[in-house]
C-alpha cells in the first residue's frame, strides 16, 4: 500500500499535559513515521504511514485525561519520507492561540514517588509531572515552554534533564520538572527571620500559626483541632466570625467532621481540588471547634494537592485550618517579601520558598446544590479553562470587567470566552492594583487584547471609572441583565428567557437598590417582569451591616401603628438613640434607599430572630439563616418524615399584585405572621425553615403566573447560592414540570457578572 502523509492540527489544552508522548507513544505502536512539536497554536503533526485515519481518530479518542481539545484537523500534504517519529523543539509563532491548563492536584505516581527513600524526589516538596503540578500560576508567556515559566532560573540536573527529554517517561517535558538536586527549596523562619530546621510540623503540633507559601499565594495555617490556635488565628487576622477552610488529610478522615455524597467525594478527589462546602455531622462529641465555623452548619473541606501539604501531614493532626494569607479587605499575599513584612504579628513562623508565583490564585470554593456543582469561587484548578460558545460569535475581542464586589474579569474573542481567577472586592487602592496587573498578564495567557468594554451600569463602582477612562467603544450593562445572560451564555443559548436573579445589591434603571428581579430578555435586551416590593434600607451599605435595623425600618414602613407596637419585645438589642435616629431616617427619608433586594429580605428576618444582628463578613446574616433552617430540618428528619411534610405546608403568607406593567412580591402578611411566630416563642430553627420553604414557593407562583410554562427558567443571583432555599425552588420547579438553568462553570453570584456583561455588549456594540 502506498503511503501516504497528513499534517494533524490540535488546538486546547494540548501543552504541558503528555499530550506530545502520548503522540510518540502512539505512533510508535501504528508504525507512523513523521514529528510532533508544540507551537503557538497548539499541537502539529506531520504523520506518515497507512492507518492515518486510525491513528487521527485514537488521537481523539485516548488524549490524556488533563488535554482539552479545541480544535482539531487532518490535512492530506507531501510524503517527506520521515524514517522514524520523533518530538521537535517548539515553534514559536507571532500570533499564540493555545490554552493553558490549570494547576493539577500532585498524581498518586508523584505521591509514591516522594514515599520511596531510595527515590530522587524522596519527601521533594515539589514534585510533579506532566499529569499534576503547577501550571497557570508559574506561566509568563505563551507556549507553555519552562523559559517562559517562574522555572527558568532552575537549570535541571543531568538526572532531570534525561526524564525531561525521554518520551517514554511521564516528566517528558514536564516544564516544572525538578529534583533535590536542582530544584526550588524551602525554608522555615521564625518571626524574628532566623532559620530553623524542618517545615514546621513541630511548630504546627505545638499550636503555632504558620505562613505557608502554596501554589497560588500563601495561606495561614494552624492545627484545627487547637482551639487556642484557632482563636489566636482568628484574632490575629480579624476576621469577625468568617468561617476558615479546613484541610483533612483524606476523605476518610473528613467522614468523622462531615457527610460526603459520592459527587462531593470526586470534587475533593479531583485533579482541580477545590474547597468543597459540606454539611457537618450532628452532635459530634469530639469535632473540631466551633470557633472554625461560628454559626453554621457546613465546613469547607479540602485535601492536601501540593507535595509540599503531603508533607505537613506527617504531623499527628489531621486537620489543618487553611485560610487565604491576606489582611482584611486586601489582595492574597504570594511573594516571600510581602508576606514576612504583611503578616508579622499574624504568622509565628513562614514557610517559604524561592518558586515565584506569576498569577496569584485562591483556593476555589464549591458546593452540591441539587446534585450539581455551584461554584461559590471559582479560580486554581479551573482558570483559565474556556467557556466554549459554538452559537455565539464575540465579533471583536471583549471585556466585561465584572462588578466591585467578588471581581473576576473576562476576556472574550470568537467562540471562546475567559474568566480570570477570583481577584477580590473593589474597595482598597491594592485590590485594583491586582486588578489592572492580572488583566494586564492575562490577555498574554488567552492572547486576547480587548477593543471594546462592558461594564456595569452602578456610577460609583471602582471600575465603571475604569472603563469609562478607557478608549474603546463601551456599554453600561445592568447588573441583573447581566447575571441572566451570563447564565444563558453557560447553556450557550441565545432566545429570550425568563429568569429570576436574586442577590444582595445592584443599581436598578430607576435608581434604586434592586435585587429580586423577574427578568425576560436575552443578550439584545430586557423587561423587568416582576419584582419584591419596595423597602427602605437605612444607611444603605453600611446599613446592610445592621440586619435589626433593616427588620426595624421593613416593619416600620409596613405595620399599622397597633400591630407596630405589638413588636417592641423585639428591639431590645437597639439603643433608644439608634431607635431614634432610625426613626427620624425613615420620616425625612435622609439616608433611606429604596431597595427589592432578596439579599437585605433574608438579613432582615435573620436580625428579627437574633440569629445575626450584626455582620462581620459579607452574607453572613443569611448564611446563619440557613444554617439554622437546616438545622431545624436535619433533626425534623431525624425525628419524624411525617412532620416535615407538614412544616412545608405550615408556609406564611404573602401578596402578589399588580403595579403598572409588573407583578409585585407584597411581604407584609409574611412579616405579620413571622413576627406572631416568634412572640409565640416559635424556634428561630422552624421559623427560618418556613420562610426559606415560602420564598421558594412565592418565585415559582411568580414564574407560573409569568407564564413560565415548561421553561426554560433561570435561576442567578449570590442568594442562590443558598442550599436550602434553592433546592426547595428545584422541587417546586420539578413539581409544577418546570425545566431549571442555573450556572454551571461559574458562579451564580458577582464572580459571573462579567461574562453576562460582555456577552451584552457584543449584542450591543
Amino acid at each position: 500500500m502506498k503511503i501516504q502523509a497528513v499534517a494533524i492540527y490540535f488546538n486546547g489544552i494540548v501543552q504541558g499535559v503528555g499530550f506530545r508522548p502520548f503522540v510518540f507513544k502512539l505512533a510508535e505502536e501504528l508504525n507512523i513515521n513523521g514529528w510532533v512539536n508544540n507551537s503557538s497554536h497548539g499541537v502539529t503533526i506531520h504523520a506518515e504511514g497507512n492507518n492515518l485515519d486510525l491513528f487521527y481518530n485514537r488521537l481523539l479518542k485516548e488524549a490524556p485525561s488533563l488535554a482539552l481539545i479545541v480544535d482539531s484537523r487532518s490535512v492530506k500534504i507531501k510524503v517527506a519520507h520521515y524514517r522514524t517519529f520523533e518530538i521537535v523543539e517548539s515553534k514559536t509563532e507571532e500570533e499564540a492561540d493555545v490554552l493553558i491548563s490549570p494547576d493539577v492536584a500532585t498524581c498518586g505516581d508523584c505521591l509514591k514517588d516522594m514515599t520511596d527513600p531510595k527515590n530522587r524526589y524522596h519527601k521533594f516538596p515539589f514534585t510533579n509531572c506532566t499529569n499534576c503540578g503547577p501550571r497557570y500560576t508559574i506561566i509568563r508567556d505563551v507556549p507553555y515552554d519552562r523559559a517562559q515559566t517562574t522555572m527558568s532560573k532552575f537549570p535541571m540536573c543531568n538526572s532531570c534533564a534525561i526524564d525531561y527529554k525521554n518520551p517514554r517517561d511521564r516528566r517528558f517535558h514536564a516544564q516544572p520538572v525538578a529534583c533535590v538536586n536542582c530544584g526550588p527549596r524551602v525554608q522555615l523562619r521564625d518571626a524574628l527571620g532566623r532559620l530553623l530546621p524542618g517545615i514546621g510540623v513541630d511548630q504546627l503540633t505545638q499550636g503555632g500559626i504558620i505562613a505557608v507559601k502554596g501554589l497560588g499565594g500563601f495561606h495561614l495555617v494552624c492545627d484545627a483541632n487547637n482551639t487556642g490556635a484557632v482563636r489566636r488565628l482568628r484574632e490575629r487576622k480579624e476576621r469577625g466570625a468568617k468561617p476558615f477552610a479546613v484541610m483533612a488529610r483524606s476523605v476518610a478522615k473528613a467522614l468523622k467532621e462531615v457527610d460526603i455524597c459520592a459527587k462531593e467525594e470526586e470534587l475533593l478527589q479531583s485533579s482541580a481540588a477545590p474547597i468543597v462546602v459540606l454539611e457537618r455531622k450532628l452532635a459530634l462529641k469530639d469535632s473540631l471547634p466551633e470557633g472554625i465555623a461560628p454559626g453554621i452548619h457546613t465546613l469547607g473541606i479540602i485535601l492536601p494537592y501540593t507535595p509540599l501539604h503531603h508533607l505537613l501531614f506527617e504531623g499527628p493532626y489531621d486537620f489543618l485550618v487553611m485560610t487565604s494569607a491576606n489582611l482584611s479587605g486586601r489582595p492574597l499575599i504570594y511573594s516571600n517579601e510581602e508576606a514576612l513584612e504583611a503578616l508579622e504579628g499574624i504568622a509565628d513562623y513562614f514557610l517559604l520558598h524561592n518558586r515565584d508565583i506569576y498569577h496569584p490564585c485562591d483556593d476555589s470554593v464549591v458546593q452540591v446544590i441539587g446534585d450539581e456543582t455551584v461554584f461559590f469561587r471559582r479560580a486554581r484548578g479551573y482558570v483559565p479553562l474556556p467557556i466554549l460558545m459554538p452559537r455565539i460569535q464575540v465579533k471583536t475581542p471583549l471585556l466585561g470587567v465584572g462588578g466591585d464586589l467578588k471581581n473576576t474579569f473576562c476576556l472574550a474573542s470568537g467562540q471562546r470566552a475567559f474568566i480570570s481567577q477570583y481577584i477580590g472586592d473593589m474597595e482598597g487602592y491594592e485590590n485594583l492594583q491586582r486588578f489592572h496587573q492580572e488583566l494586564k498578564s492575562f490577555q498574554r495567557v488567552v492572547n486576547i487584547t480587548p477593543s471594546a468594554i462592558g461594564y456595569d451600569k452602578h456610577p460609583n463602582y471602582q471600575l465603571t471609572r475604569f472603563a469609562l477612562e478607557q478608549p474603546w467603544p463601551k456599554h453600561s450593562v445592568q447588573h441583573h441583565h447581566a447575571h441572566l445572560v451570563s447564565v444563558l451564555g453557560e447553556w450557550d443559548r441565545t432566545e429570550p428567557t425568563l429568569g429570576v436573579i436574586c442577590d444582595g445589591t445592584g443599581f436598578g434603571e430607576d435608581q434604586c437598590i434592586w435585587g429580586f428581579e423577574f427578568l425576560y430578555g436575552n443578550s439584545s435586551g430586557y423587561m423587568r417582569k416582576a419584582h419584591l416590593e419596595y423597602l427602605g434600607l437605612p444607611g444603605g451599605d453600611v446599613g446592610a451591616k445592621q440586619p435589626l435595623r433593616i427588620a426595624y425600618s421593613y416593619l416600620k414602613t409596613l405595620f399599622s401603628h397597633e400591630a407596630w407596637e405589638t413588636t417592641e419585645p423585639l428591639w431590645a438589642p437597639l439603643s433608644i438613640l439608634e431607635r431614634k435616629i432610625l426613626d427620624r431616617q425613615l420620616e425625612t427619608g435622609v439616608q433611606v434607599f429604596q431597595t427589592s433586594s432578596a439579599g437585605r429580605l433574608f438579613d432582615a428576618v435573620s436580625g428579627l430572630l437574633g440569629v445575626c444582628t450584626k455582620v462581620t463578613y459579607e452574607g453572613q446574616a443569611a448564611i446563619e439563616l440557613e444554617s439554622v433552617g437546616t438545622r431545624f430540618l436535619q433533626q425534623l428528619s431525624l425525628e419524624d418524615v411525617d412532620r416535615e411534610r407538614e412544616n412545608e405546608q405550615l408556609l406564611y403568607s404573602y401578596e402578589i399584585r399588580v403595579e403598572k406593567t409588573a407583578l409585585i412580591l407584597g411581604v407584609r402578611s409574611l412579616f405579620k405572621e413571622l413576627v406572631r411566630d416568634v412572640l409565640r416563642g416559635v424556634s428561630a430553627g422552624e421559623i427560618a425553615y418556613r420562610f426559606h420553604q415560602t420564598m421558594a414557593k412565592a418565585i415559582v407562583d411568580l414564574a407560573l403566573r409569568l407564564g413560565v410554562s415548561y421553561g426554560p427558567f433561570v435561576l442567578s443571583g449570590g442568594v442562590f447560592q443558598n442550599k436550602l432555599l434553592t433546592e426547595a425552588v428545584l422541587r417546586n420547579c420539578q413539581t409544577h414540570g418546570i425545566n431549571v438553568l442555573r450556572s454551571r462553570v461559574l458562579p451564580p453570584g458577582d464572580g459571573g457578572l462579567a461574562f453576562g456583561q460582555l456577552l451584552i455588549a457584543n449584542e450591543v456594540l
